[in-house]
C-alpha cells in the first residue's frame, strides 16, 4: 500500500496565510499529515464540520479525520495556544489517539504540561487492516542554558518513549536548533531509539520504522514559504507492505 505523509511546522498564527495553507495540502494530497504550530482555527478548517451534511462537505472537505495536542492534553489547553496535530483521509482511520504523558520525561511537574501539547500520537488502521503509529512533535527552542536543558530532556523523553512502541512508526518533528557538542538521542547519530532517518531540511525531521521502502522524498520550501510558513514542507512517499 502507497501512502503520502506530510510533516510541516504550518506557523499558523494570526499573521499566516490560512487559505495557502489549506490550498497547498490539498494540491500535495497526502494520506497522512503531521503538523506542528497548529492552530484551532486552521485545525478546523481541514475537518468536515460535524454538524454539516455529508453531501454538503464530501467534495470539499480535506481530511477525514484528526487529533490535536491543545485538544487531547488534561486541562485542555487554551484557544490560542499552538499544538500538534496529525490527520488523515479516509483510506485511514483513527483508532486512539494521546499526548505523551507515558513519556519518561525528566521534569518537574509545573514544566510538564508545556511538553506534553508538544506532543501527539496517534493509532491509525489502514485499509490493508495494519495498524501504524503516527506522531508529531515540536522542540522545545534552546536558547539559554535552562531551556537547552529542557530540549535536552524532551527529546530524550520521547526517544525512550519510542523505543516500547510496537510496529511500525512515523513520526515528524520540528526539533529547533540543535543543542551545541551535546548528543541528541531522539535525531542522532546514534539514536536510541530503533528507527531511521527519511528526510530532514534545517530543524526539521521525518523519521520511520526500518523495513519500510521510500519510494520519493521532496523537500518543498519555495511552496510553504509562499503559503505563509517559515519552514519547509517535507513530503514522503512509502510503500508499506501488504498481508
Amino acid at each position: 500500500m502507497r501512502i503520502r505523509v506530510v510533516s510541516w511546522n504550518v506557523d499558523s498564527r494570526p499573521t499566516g496565510l490560512l487559505d495557502a495553507k489549506i490550498e497547498l495540502l490539498r494540491r500535495l494530497q497526502p494520506d497522512l499529515v503531521l503538523l506542528q504550530e497548529i492552530g484551532r482555527p486552521v485545525y478546523r478548517a481541514l475537518l468536515p464540520h460535524p454538524s454539516a451534511h455529508e453531501r454538503m462537505h464530501r467534495r470539499t472537505r480535506q481530511f477525514s479525520w484528526g487529533a490535536l495536542s491543545t485538544d487531547l492534553c488534561k486541562p485542555r489547553a487554551s484557544e490560542y495556544r499552538l499544538g500538534c496535530a496529525v490527520l488523515g483521509v479516509s483510506n485511514t482511520a483513527l483508532l486512539d489517539a494521546e499526548v505523551l504523558d507515558q513519556a519518561p520525561f525528566d521534569i518537574s511537574d509545573p514544566a510538564r504540561p508545556g511538553f506534553l501539547w508538544r506532543t501527539v500520537a496517534a493509532q491509525v488502521a489502514l485499509s490493508t487492516g495494519d495498524l501504524l503509529t503516527v506522531c508529531s512533535f515540536h522542540g522545545r527552542q534552546p536558547s539559554g542554558v535552562p531551556a537547552a536543558a529542557l530540549q535536552q530532556a524532551f527529546h530524550a523523553g520521547i526517544a525512550s518513549w519510542l523505543t516500547d512502541v510496537p510496529g511500525p512508526v512515523i513520526f515528524g518533528i520540528d526539533a529547533g536548533p540543535r543543542v551545541p557538542d551535546s548528543a541528541d538521542p531522539l535525531l542522532g547519530p546514534g539514536p536510541t531509539h530503533h528507527l531511521n532517518h527519511v528526510l530532514n531540511a534545517d530543524d526539521d525531521h521525518l523519521w520511520t520504522t526500518p523495513g519500510i521502502p521510500v519510494l520519493d522524498v521532496q523537500c518543498l520550501a519555495d511552496d510553504a514559504a509562499a503559503a505563509g510558513s517559515d519552514h519547509p514542507l517535507l513530503l514522503v512517499d512509502l510503500e508499506l507492505p501488504t498481508p
